[in-house]
């Protein structure tokens, strides 16, 4: 599965919302793993950055939690959809909100990981290169 290449969304961000819809729909059901970094490059021909910024996009909004050494899984209870997008969003999930640099620096990857995927495109196309894994 690639994602849709005329889109003016982050790669990052489309990865982000099709897992967010997989969630809310309850394809993936609270307390189950999420696919892992590797698991989404390989299914959505990204690079592996995009794919933890995907997932990094899903845990600032408290849908998803790490456990170091197991994995990203889907939070349990869920948090509703208002609070996901009116930024009541828990960064460690201990309940406090995100300190204003830990939301400057999130913003600031989130726009370095656009322009990244932006210049890789371009090099990409330059080179005539349709899938650097395969080379």
């Amino acid at each position: 599965m690639s994602l849709p290449k005329d889109s003016d969304t982050p790669p990052y961000r489309l990865v982000a919302e099709e897992l967010r819809r997989q969630i809310r729909t309850g394809r993936i059901k609270p307390g189950e793993r999420v696919p892992s970094s590797r698991d989404l490059e390989a299914r959505y021909e990204i690079a592996n950055m995009t794919a933890r910024s995907a997932l990094r996009v899903l845990r600032d909004e408290g849908l998803i939690y790490s456990m170091p050494g197991r994995g990203n899984f889907v939070a349990d209870p869920l948090p509703s959809e208002a609070d996901s997008k009116a930024g009541t969003r828990e960064a460690t999930g201990n309940g406090r909100m995100p300190t204003p640099e830990y939301v400057e620096l999130s913003e600031r990857l989130d726009d370095i990981t656009a322009r990244l995927d932006s210049l890789l495109q371009v090099f990409q196309q330059l080179g005539g290169i349709t899938d650097p894994k395969k080379k």
